[in-house]
């Protein structure tokens, strides 16, 4: 359906910035990235299903964390890779909190470093069920209850070595590739029922236990950033909100860059 607006009611339109009665699924929520985004959405109103695939005892201190500031949340374990575990996840969801209207699809396939021709296909599938099969899978599971909302906030996250390749990781690179089609994808389908879906290209981030990286690799790819520094979870968490919110409500199939100036695209 097209919509006329004027400047008037442009001017009379709120701006939603918090996320108060908003329902909010986060995969792979244990991880340092995902408990930053988790938490972020607690705080700024939105209930939050903590997803974690091992990790329960993260899972769980995340929740007393949001829950001990007054925010609403859950814990679910769910496999992503497998349908009837994010349904599951889904339903649970929807029974809780009454519906659904922003998934963040935080998980990836596990990281493995060999040469392209050390690489059996068995691994490259691998990767690409963890990153891409966890997204089709979330998404179709959340699709009809943000349809029948008209409004729905999908957003998917890779890494920036998709645009800055390393060798070595040609599994890892091919998985995360595949999300920039996949969102845009759902972008046109989802338009015309108020749902946006885009996409995050999360620089190398600090976290507790970040690999292949020592300190002095972290310092030289720091210094190759404008901003001198690399990024931390919230600073994807940030742009995880900017989407998640009416700030962005006419911005799809994008892809926002959080690396310090890392790639300008």
């Amino acid at each position: 359906m097209f919509h006329i607006i004027t400047w008037q009611t442009c001017q009379q339109r709120e701006v939603a910035l918090k996320l108060n009665g908003k329902v909010a699924i986060v995969t792979a929520a244990s991880s340092d990235r995902g408990s930053a985004i988790a938490e972020l959405l607690a705080s700024e109103g939105a209930a939050v299903t903590i997803n974690y695939l091992k990790n329960k005892k993260n899972a769980e201190s995340i929740l007393d964390r949001i829950e001990s500031r007054g925010g609403m949340a859950m814990v679910m374990q769910a496999d992503v890779t497998v349908k009837a575990s994010v349904n599951k996840m889904v339903k649970d969801t929807i029974k809780k909190f009454g519906g659904i209207d922003i998934l963040v699809n935080n998980a990836h396939g596990t990281i493995r470093r060999k040469t392209f021709e050390e690489t059996i296909w068995n691994e490259l599938t691998e990767a690409i069920n963890g990153t891409i099969k966890g997204a089709h899978n979330c998404c179709q599971a959340v699709i009809s209850e943000m349809q029948k909302r008209q409004w729905g906030r999908i957003i998917n996250i890779m890494d920036n070595i998709v645009n800055e390749p390393v060798k070595g990781y040609t599994s890892h690179i091919t998985a995360q590739s595949a999300l920039v089609g996949f969102t845009r994808s759902l972008a046109v389908e989802l338009g015309s029922f108020g749902i946006t879906v885009n996409l995050i290209n999360a620089g190398f981030t600090l976290a507790k236990k970040t690999p292949h990286a020592p300190p002095r690799i972290q310092k030289a790819m720091a210094e190759q950033t404008p901003l001198k520094r690399l990024a931390l979870p919230i600073d994807i968490a940030k742009a995880v909100l900017f989407y998640a919110t009416d700030l962005s409500d006419f911005v799809t199939g994008n892809c926002l860059s959080v690396n310090g100036g890392k790639t300008m695209r």
